[in-house]
């Protein structure tokens, strides 16, 4: 009987074979994870919460073999219709200073949990200090804030996430944190201890010290296999190792032969869908322009294409003055890219209008009287 093996139980994994059930594949599918039931990894830094997919009797329903294993060693298909899938992912970067081993991480279900644990068992005044204020160190940050503790943030400049929300709106972020309790730092860590870090020469106290300086994608075992790894596992546009067809890489651990890797939570869901339709022999996937969502401080923020391709950004301002939307425009005046606070249908506006590749006046851009549905059309 046909087979599919899944390795992994994130967004990717869990997708696919949410794919493969509705699109009523005649195989088996099994899913390995070394944390059990798959779960969805933005409610970890968002909320320090755990939401699995689906309960493990849906599973059950449709015959999905649900194993909570550590996978080091895979066979390699010797059929046209076995499949192994890797969805492994990504692991934290590790700090590399004295003292490093103090600082907790924030990437797995457990993760979550022992600091959830920690923060709600702690007394007033619980000083915690958050090494990286990218997605998760911000994330955890604001959690952690609004759950009571004192929040030192420390990043390595002023404008964390500019590469992907424009610099201007990156700092008008970055710089909120302040404002709403918490400390921010820019500097650099020299070392750590139980009960304290020391950024530029600076003692800073801390009950609870959590790293938050990225990740990277987690390739051990495709390297183990034989497959062709290069900041991720390379695949074609069906989803394909390079190096072995019958294994199919998505997800983050994933990179496209000839582009950048992407670390979204969206891509990974067309990475699942794409490699359902390679298996299943449908058409391709059609692809959308690119899109993630973060949320802090009760804000919701969304950021649209490649701001890379951007020479130009436009802002709009709400009425407290500050940057609503950054718009990213290319050297043809074309939209590339856009960030936004809070903006309801903007973001899906936007997408239309990067998809057909549309030129829009500064004016209209800036104009807060042009909703989504009305940008565009003039």
């Amino acid at each position: 009987m046909p087979s599919v093996h899944i390795i992994g139980g994130g967004v990717a994994g869990y997708t696919l074979a949410r794919e493969l059930v509705q699109k009523q594949y005649a195989g088996t599918i099994t899913i390995s994870d070394a944390q059990g039931l798959p779960y969805d990894r933005p409610a970890l830094s968002k909320a320090l919460q755990v939401e699995p997919f689906a309960p493990v009797a849906w599973y059950q329903q449709h015959r999905i073999n649900l194993i909570q294993e550590t996978i080091t060693e895979v066979k390699l298909p010797d059929s046209e219709t076995d499949w192994v899938v890797l969805a492994t992912g990504t692991v934290p970067n590790r700090l590399s200073l004295p003292g490093a081993e103090h600082a907790h991480t924030l990437h797995t279900a457990a993760d979550a949990v022992a600091l959830a644990e920690i923060i709600d068992s702690a007394m007033f005044g619980f000083q915690v200090v958050v090494i990286g204020a990218g997605l998760i160190g911000a994330e955890f940050a604001s959690t952690a804030s609004m759950l009571g503790a004192q929040v030192t943030l420390i990043s390595n400049n002023d404008a964390p996430l500019s590469a992907m929300l424009g610099q201007d709106l990156a700092e008008q972020l970055h710089a909120e944190h302040a404002q709403r309790g918490i400390r921010t730092i820019t500097g650099t860590t020299s070392s750590i201890a139980a009960d304290h870090v020391v950024v530029d020469g600076e003692r800073i106290e801390a009950d609870l010290i959590v790293s938050a300086i990225g990740v990277q994608p987690d390739t051990a075992l495709a390297a183990s296999m034989g497959l062709a790894v290069d900041n991720g596992i390379v695949v074609n546009a069906q989803q394909r190792s390079i190096t072995q067809p019958q294994v199919l890489a998505i997800g983050d651990a994933s990179r496209h032969q000839g582009a950048r890797r992407t670390v979204h939570w969206e891509a990974a869901m067309e990475d699942a869908a794409q490699a359902a339709a390679t298996i299943l022999g449908t058409d391709p996937v059609k692809r959308s322009v690119p899109w993630f969502w973060s949320d802090r401080h009760e804000m919701h923020v969304e950021s649209v294409g490649d701001f890379d391709q951007a020479v130009r950004t436009v802002h709009r301002y709400n009425r407290r003055g500050k940057i609503q939307v950054t718009f990213g425009l290319n050297a043809q005046g074309a939209l590339v890219a856009a960030s936004m606070i809070d903006g309801g249908l903007m973001a899906k506006a936007v997408k239309r209008l990067i998809a057909r590749s549309a030129s829009l006046s500064v004016e209209e851009l800036e104009d807060p009287s042009v909703g989504p549905r009305e940008l565009g059309r003039n």
